[in-house]
């Protein structure tokens, strides 16, 4: 199937007034740099290790058993899909072919180095996740991307992405699971926020916003750090 590009450098960013949204969004405009940098500096140096990686497919599998099946969508047409963070694209092929659906792979960088697809439709868009607009979305998968956000733009994100999600679709979000049950950033020295959470501040997070808890994954990184071996916590969510 034929693959898509599009770019997009408008952003809204929600505040009380016009200068806090002003102020906000050039504070989120300057994270947002940091975080561009940060990823374009470790693909560069091909330092990203979690491109097809055995924990990353468990991820995808974990989203695709749970996608809205085809007695929940509505209208007879492919189930329509975004993958946030999708990086060199594998995921985004993998949910393609394995749904049947018209997946669209969002990135702040253009690294999309993805084949084409049997099965489904992909296209790749090059923007700021808070700056895409869609509507009647089946699913959204969230690979990775909420753990780096800053605190204050957690509600933000969860909120846009109910949006564009129709009443009955799915969120299957991946983070950084806390070892030690406390919620603690760890910053790297480019900037860029690693946050370690909890289930529970997660699902409290998505419930705030529209959603319901409908399953959880707890994924070995095989990675050791400060003593403390990591894991991913991955869950779904269904828009209510």
């Amino acid at each position: 199937m034929p693959q898509e590009r599009e770019t997009s450098a408008v952003l809204t960013v929600p505040g009380h007034s016009a200068a806090d949204a002003e102020h906000a969004e050039r504070n989120y405009c300057g994270y947002r740099e940091v975080v561009r940098n940060s990823f374009k500096q470790w693909y560069k140096n091909n330092r990203d290790s979690w491109s097809g990686t055995t924990t990353n497919d468990r991820v995808t599998h974990f989203a695709i058993a749970a996608a809205p099946t085809g007695e929940d969508q509505p209208g007879s047409g492919p189930a329509r899909v975004l993958d946030i963070g999708c990086g060199r694209g594998l995921q985004t092929a993998s949910l393609a072919e394995w749904l049947e659906a018209e997946v669209t792979g969002l990135d702040l960088l253009d690294v999309w180095d993805t084949p084409d697809v049997k099965n489904g439709s992909i296209r790749f868009h090059q923007g700021d996740f808070l700056a895409f607009r869609a509507e009647g979305l089946d699913l959204l998968v969230d690979n990775g991307c909420l753990h780096h956000q800053r605190r204050e733009d957690w509600a933000p994100w969860v909120e846009h992405g109910r949006k564009m999600l129709r009443p009955g679709g799915v969120w299957v979000v991946s983070v950084f699971l806390s070892p030690d049950g406390e919620i603690t950033p760890h910053p790297l020295a480019d900037g860029r926020l690693n946050w370690w959470l909890t289930e529970r501040l997660v699902t409290e997070l998505y419930e705030a916003n529209g959603f319901r808890f409908t399953g959880s994954l707890e994924i070995d990184r095989h990675f050791e750090y400060e003593g403390h071996q990591l894991k991913y916590l991955t869950l779904s969510f269904v828009a209510v």
